[in-house]
C-alpha cells in the first residue's frame, strides 16, 4: 500500500485549488464492482468554496426546471430527451472558475488485492478514495467531504478514510467532516455521477448511445480538453484526470 499511497505533497502545500478557505468536496465512484468487463474504475468529484454552494444551486435549479429535469441527475439517465438540459447544466458548471473536478482512474487489471491491501478489497476501495482526495488537500484549507452512500459505507471505511486523511493533512489542512449522503438529495453528488460516468465511459472505450457520446464530448469541450481519456499532472486544475497506473 505504501508504494501506491506515498504521494503526499510536501510541507503545507497542495496541488489542489483554494487557499485558507472552507472547501466542500462532493464525491462518487463508478465501475468499482460488478462490472469486471470494464477495466477502469473511477473515483472523484467536485471541489468548490463552501460559501458559494447556495449561489451555485440558485443557478442550477432554474436550468433543471427550464428543461423539465425532475428526477435525479445520473449518467445512465442521459437520454436524447434530456441531453440539452444536461448540456446546459455542464455549461453552468464550466462557466464558474471556482468549481473544480478531479478524479482518479484505477486500472483494475493491475490491482493485486492480496499484494497491495492484504486481500481486503474494501480497504483497497477506500485507499483509492484517500489517494484521490489527499493529493489536492492542503494550503491551510478546511475540508467538508460528502460521499455518495454505498453499501460499503455501512462498514468502517468512511471512518478509516477520515482518520487517515486527518493524519496525512497535519500541518497543511483540516478535515472538518466526512459524511455519507443520499445523492437523491444532493445535487453536487449527482453532478459527480454524471462527470465520473462520462470519464469512465471514455477511459473504458465503451460503445454507448449517441446522447451519451454527445454529452461526454460536450464536457470535454467545455473544459478545453480533446477528450476524457489519458492522464493529467496533479497540478492541472478545473478538470483533472489522474491514472494511478499509466
Amino acid at each position: 500500500m505504501a508504494t501506491i499511497l506515498n504521494t503526499t505533497p510536501s510541507g503545507n502545500s497542495s496541488y489542489g485549488p483554494f487557499s485558507q478557505t472552507q472547501v466542500s468536496v462532493y464525491c462518487d465512484e463508478s465501475r468499482h464492482a460488478g462490472q469486471s468487463a470494464q477495466r477502469y474504475m473511477v473515483i472523484g468529484g467536485f471541489w468548490l468554496p463552501r460559501a458559494t454552494r447556495g449561489e451555485i444551486l440558485a443557478t442550477l435549479r432554474p436550468i433543471q426546471q427550464r428543461y423539465g429535469i425532475t428526477s435525479e441527475l445520473k449518467w445512465v439517465k442521459a437520454t436524447q430527451t434530456k441531453l440539452k438540459g444536461y448540456q446546459a447544466v455542464v455549461d453552468a458548471i464550466a462557466a464558474r472558475p471556482d468549481i473544480h473536478f478531479r478524479c482518479t482512474v484505477v486500472d483494475k487489471s493491475k490491482l493485486e488485492c492480496d499484494k497491495h491491501f492484504q486481500n481486503d478489497r474494501q480497504f483497497g476501495f477506500w485507499a483509492f478514495y484517500w489517494h484521490c482526495l489527499n493529493r489536492w488537500m492542503g494550503n491551510n484549507n478546511i475540508y467538508f467531504i460528502s460521499i455518495d452512500f454505498k453499501p460499503e459505507s455501512l462498514l468502517s471505511g468512511p471512518s478509516r478514510l477520515w482518520y487517515r486523511l486527518e493524519r496525512a493533512c497535519v500541518g497543511r489542512a483540516w478535515v472538518q467532516s466526512l459524511s455519507c449522503v443520499d445523492s437523491r438529495e444532493n445535487l453536487f453528488c449527482q453532478l459527480a455521477d454524471v462527470f465520473i460516468g462520462a470519464v469512465g465511459c471514455e477511459q473504458n472505450a465503451l460503445v454507448v448511445s449517441p446522447p451519451k457520446q454527445a454529452l461526454a464530448a460536450h464536457i470535454a469541450a467545455k473544459f478545453n480538453r480533446p477528450d476524457l481519456k489519458g492522464s493529467d499532472p496533479p497540478s492541472r486544475l478545473r478538470f483533472n484526470i489522474w491514472r494511478i497506473w499509466p
